[in-house]
């Protein structure tokens, strides 16, 4: 017996779409209640030329804490497009956007407008817009991974990892940079993800505790004199294999 596949693809329909809209892409979502941006389709197609369509509700992020996942609309095989019908192309710009080795190249920014709800996606293909290696968040976002956000502490990051982890010394653009989580739980968030994370030093830090931590080198979170630097995190972003 042959193995049956299915695909989900992530169309989204206008609430007043006819049935033949209902097979193209609708880049804008109706207005439906205030937690959601209306409703869509969810096709589900699969080698036998058979398909299935679900109306769900687009939901809409709110101001309050929201749990970035590497699934539905952030999938490793979404596409702009597919943000786009998701989110309502009022919603989405093309802009520049940092890749995952520091350089710049065109990408999608969702929300714009939204520092606490914006995300800017990378792509593999800058052209296409396709392939996500990059989401990264605003320093005011009130997006979280695993429970990390904005400001979580040490013991936050270490907990939520399972085990310390290596970081860089606390010295320019990367200093704070997490070089590597030690096979904790944060190398690993599913469907091809790790977090990408930078901390932050207290303003109020004394140059005496800020010297024992800085420099080209890498620590552990658990030496005593990164604890007593007391570190929150000042960024985070997720990569895709």
């Amino acid at each position: 017996m042959s193995e049956r596949r299915v695909t989900r693809s992530l169309t989204r329909s206008a609430c007043a779409a006819s049935a033949a809209a209902l097979l193209a892409v609708a880049l804008a979502a109706c207005q439906g209640s205030p937690d959601s941006w209306g409703t869509g389709v969810v096709k589900e197609t699969d080698g036998f030329g058979d398909y299935a369509e679900t109306v769900v509700s687009v939901p809409k992020p709110t101001a309050g804490p929201r749990q970035f996942v590497c699934q539905g609309p952030f999938a490793p095989n979404t596409t702009a497009i597919n943000i786009a019908a998701d989110f309502g192309q009022a919603n989405v710009i093309s802009a520049p956007v940092m890749e995952p080795d520091g350089s710049v190249a065109n990408g999608t920014v969702l929300l714009p407008g939204d520092p606490a709800l914006r995300l800017d996606i990378a792509w593999g293909d800058a052209i296409g817009m396709t392939n996500p290696r990059r989401v990264a968040f605003t320093e005011a976002t009130a997006w979280s991974v695993n429970g990390i956000g904005i400001g979580a502490s040490l013991a936050d990051v270490e907990k939520a990892n399972g085990r310390p982890f290596r970081i860089q010394g606390f010295s320019g653009p990367a200093g704070g940079v997490v070089a590597d989580w030690q096979g904790g739980r944060l190398a690993n968030l599913g469907s091809g993800c790790r977090l990408g994370l930078q901390l932050a030093l207290p303003a109020t830090l004394s140059d005496q505790v800020q010297g024992r931590v800085a420099g080209p080198k890498f620590f552990s979170s658990s030496d005593a004199a990164v604890r007593a630097a007391n570190p929150t995190v000042g960024l985070f972003w997720v990569l895709y294999r």
